[in-house]
């Protein structure tokens, strides 16, 4: 692969993870899980400063513009659900549906670490050394949301995804990840 490919690879995936990360600040905010949305609101804001700065990363050691290659639709919102109000949403269509994205983040963040690993391999073949640590800082970026969500999902698992307790977390997480995310995006 040449580095633009591998590049371009990246940034199509990381475009994808905007995408995945907006979608679940829907989707919770939906169920009624004010918490969870802010979360992923804080994801979707480092993610999109991340592919920003890997553009300009790109743009300032290779001297050119990177093509944008289309990225895939992650649709993690089921189109039924277009059709509902959220006070329609019952609780166990709540339960699973928490179990289901919980799971899908973590598939989704061990899907990214893989992904980046490999091109990091690939520029250190190259001899790309100082694109592949640009590329080390996203591993280790994703390495602790991966390390994170699979704890949060683990949690989640041993109570039964019981909805008292799930309920009862939303506004300390609301709370955190809104003065997270004032601190490290806006401001003031």
């Amino acid at each position: 692969m040449t580095v633009e490919e591998i590049f371009g690879q990246i940034v199509a995936h990381m475009i994808e993870g905007v995408m995945f990360h907006s979608q679940l600040v829907e989707y919770y905010k939906f169920l009624g899980l004010p918490g969870y949305a802010e979360c992923h609101k804080y994801h979707y804001f480092c993610e999109s400063w991340s592919l920003q700065e890997l553009n300009l990363f790109y743009i300032d050691h290779y001297n050119k513009l990177l093509p944008v290659r289309q990225p895939q639709d992650p649709t993690v919102i089921p189109s039924s659900w277009y059709k509902y109000l959220k006070i329609e949403v019952d609780n166990n269509t709540r339960k699973s549906s928490i179990k289901t994205s919980l799971e899908r983040w973590v598939d989704w963040e061990t899907e990214t670490k893989t992904l980046y690993e490999k091109m990091y391999k690939e520029l250190i073949s190259l001899g790309e050394v100082a694109a592949a640590c640009k590329i080390q800082e996203l591993i280790e970026d994703v390495s602790q949301e991966l390390k994170d969500a699979q704890q949060y999902l683990l949690n989640k698992k041993a109570s039964d995804y019981d909805m008292s307790v799930i309920v009862e977390e939303q506004s300390k997480h609301k709370e955190m990840f809104e003065i997270k995310t004032r601190g490290s995006f806006m401001y003031r």
